[in-house]
């Protein structure tokens, strides 16, 4: 809601993306508790991008509906989505003494801060580790104040306490000692990089083969394609490739965000479609246009850290692998985190874990050559198929034991759901086409040896007649522990002590019988009623059904 803003009007900034994670919903809380008095002073600008709200109370709105809903027309207030990073830093330096709050709960190093603590202006900041070390790398000490993170109570404080004190004059450290502290931190962190990881030879320094990033785009369906560009600008590592493909995005928006990812990026290549074609086609594509020595896929929703691709690198350097994976940090939209590891595995293992969408791994030229992607528009994470491949025949496999990237997604237990039926048969599509002689030898034998585990649990299946057998035998167990029973109850001779002593040993002794008897019974009726109920066993029924209708004998 927009209201006529007089003279006196305090601008209080919003920025950041309008969303959870970012503290959208504790600003405005706060917002709400500001004295009545307080909320007539202030223009609220939301300087971000508007966005689908993840959260279960809220996922049919987006950011824009919320603001509308929760503040209604108490509040004066405008949203600025379309803005660049440049345009935004103009335009909040534009305006009068602004307020500007940064309120995400949880960053690392947050480039928000790098930027607001280098404009004089008052800042309301949520009191994390990325902020308060950001700012203290710029040497931002004057209008500060800090508020606990996701406390809507202590964030309404500081924006009490800093409009009490508004106007207020803000200095910030110059432009020329800014450039020396932008130099100081790159050589901290090449000297960090240095101390942290093992020494490569100084040949293996001076080769620097040319990674190439392939990356899909599809109806701004996940992530934001252009943080995950400004993260792959970033890198330590230079000699990098990116090509950037739009699967046939239909939506206008989508379309937008490609044409602003075209002009901002004008060193990597981009490719439109007219159709939608799939993930794995789409990589192909890429493949096809790419030159590097290595490739990496990616989808907007992954977030390389600055150093990665310089640690594939040099990983694959190292050990002549094939393909280098690394364990990622995963977020979800209500920016809770969780370390999700891959460090390979035997083959029938590996179809445990197809559901590890949005693997990201450095592939060789020569693996891709040969292990192309499966090109069906249905499978998600054809990427997927090559590891399984490449493991089934004894390639070179590498884990980086760190987290290289980050990875978003809405639920972030998704991953620990069952595998994907569909997943599962196109992967054993895909290694069927590998020829025998190309397995590794180790793979069959860890294959022969789940298969022989399978038959092993087969055969100690009970039928439905041996579980009959183990209740009839459980019903006669009891009836001899009451016969028992009774005949000692009827012993009131004290002569005869000692017959009673063994009658009570018997009993206990058929008693214990009886438990034992009914665990087994318990176990092999589950047992039994998971194997009726599977597909196999409905099938199986149905084939003995059909031979005996054309009178073919019941064996097996």
């Amino acid at each position: 809601m927009l209201f006529e803003k007089d003279l006196k009007t305090v601008n209080l900034i919003f920025f950041g993306r309008l969303e959870e994670r970012k503290g959208l919903r504790t600003f405005v809380e706060a917002i709400k508790q500001l004295d009545p008095i307080t909320l007539k002073k202030i223009h609220i600008t939301f300087l971000g991008k508007v966005v689908s709200l993840f959260s279960a109370e809220l996922k049919e709105l987006n950011s824009e509906q919320y603001i509308q809903r929760e503040f209604e027309k108490r509040v004066s207030y405008n949203i600025i989505s379309n803005f660049f990073s440049k345009q935004a830093n103009e335009y909040i330096k534009s305006l009068d003494h602004p307020i500007i709050c940064l309120t995400s709960p949880q960053e690392n190093f947050p480039n928000t801060a790098l930027e607001m603590g280098q404009i004089p202006a008052v800042l309301v900041v949520s009191d994390t580790g990325g902020f308060r070390e950001t700012l203290q790398l710029v040497r931002r000490t004057s209008g500060l104040y800090w508020f606990r993170p996701k406390d809507s109570l202590s964030l309404a404080e500081a924006i009490e306490e800093a409009i009490g004190n508004h106007p207020e004059e803000v200095s910030v450290v110059s432009r020329d000692t800014l450039e020396q502290i932008n130099s100081d931190l790159l050589d901290q962190k090449l000297d960090h990089i240095e101390k942290a990881f093992t020494k490569i030879s100084n040949k293996q320094r001076n080769f620097r083969p040319k990674i190439t990033i392939c990356l899909n785009y599809y109806n701004n369906q996940v992530g934001n394609l252009i943080d995950c560009l400004s993260r792959i600008e970033s890198q330590s590592y230079e000699n990098i490739e990116v090509i950037v493909i739009d699967d046939g995005s239909k939506d206008e928006y989508s379309k937008e965000i490609f044409d602003q990812a075209v002009e901002l990026f004008y060193d990597y290549k981009f490719l439109r479609l007219d159709k939608h074609i799939g993930l794995g086609s789409t990589f192909n594509n890429a493949f096809a246009l790419s030159s590097g020595d290595y490739c990496l896929f990616l989808q907007p929703n992954v977030l390389l850290l600055p150093f990665a691709i310089e640690k594939f690198a040099e990983a694959a350097i190292n050990s002549g692998a094939d393909i280098v994976t690394c364990s990622r940090k995963q977020i979800g939209s209500d920016s809770t985190e969780k370390i999700v590891s891959f460090s390979g595995g035997a083959v029938p293992l590996l179809f445990k874990s197809i559901s590890y969408e949005g693997v990201c791994s450095l592939f060789t030229r020569s693996l891709l050559e040969t292990f192309r992607h499966c090109e069906s528009i249905d499978i998600s994470n054809p990427t997927w198929e090559i590891i399984v491949a490449a493991t089934a025949t004894g390639r070179n496999i590498v884990y980086f034991p760190y987290p290289l990237y980050e990875y978003r997604t809405e639920d972030i237990e998704f991953f620990d759901a069952r595998p994907n039926l569909k997943e599962q048969y196109s992967v054993r599509q895909y290694l069927s086409k590998i020829a025998p002689a190309d397995w590794s030898s180790r793979q069959i034998y860890l294959l022969l040896t789940a298969v022989q585990q399978l038959q092993n649990q087969l055969h100690n299946t009970p039928s439905p007649g041996e579980v009959d057998w183990l209740k009839t035998r459980v019903h006669s167990l009891e009836s001899e522990l009451q016969k028992l029973t009774d005949e000692l109850s009827n012993l009131q001779n004290p002569t005869k002590v000692s017959e009673a002593e063994e009658l009570k040993k018997l009993a206990n002794s058929l008693e214990d019988q009886v438990r034992a008897m009914e665990v087994q019974v318990d176990q092999a009726r589950g047992r039994v009623t998971a194997m009726e109920t599977s597909k196999f066993w409905k099938l199986r029924k149905a084939w003995f059904k059909v031979k005996r209708r054309i009178g073919l004998p019941d064996n097996e």
